[in-house]
């Protein structure tokens, strides 16, 4: 009595096939919008220092927005000077000199058939300290 097997060596099943194309289209589009958010990560961090640094260094409005400006030429984030928002109050007791920096940018990735738009808004102050 021999049975006859149903499968067969080398033979793929469809669900597999499956898996393998969706892990396949994960990972392509994860290698396209990976660097954008990346990218919002690094200026975020860079405003976040610029701002807790501000008040030490006394640097003015214009030179925190030039800072920040440096760091977004360095990341090739689509931003023009003048979307970077700076709110320096005077140093007084009633605010106890707060900066704020402020960017609103979006990114558009491009995929076949498909353009995918990402808003980003990263924000720094130096509240916390």
């Amino acid at each position: 009595m021999n049975r006859q097997r149903n499968t067969q060596l080398g033979e793929v099943k469809l669900g597999g096939i499956i898996f393998l194309i969706i892990l396949l289209v994960a990972i392509y589009a994860g290698f396209k919008v990976f660097p954008a958010y990346y990218n919002n990560y690094q200026l975020q961090d860079a405003m976040q220092t610029e701002a807790r640094f501000a008040l030490t260094n006394r640097n003015s409005a214009s030179e925190v927005q030039d800072d920040v400006y440096k760091e977004v030429l360095r990341l090739g984030v689509p931003v023009d000077k003048k979307d970077i928002v700076v709110r320096f109050p005077d140093k007084t007791v009633a605010n106890n000199g707060m900066v704020d920096i402020d960017i609103a940018y979006g990114i558009d990735v491009s995929f076949p058939n498909y353009t995918l738009h990402l808003d980003f808004h990263p924000h720094a102050d130096n509240h916390t300290i």
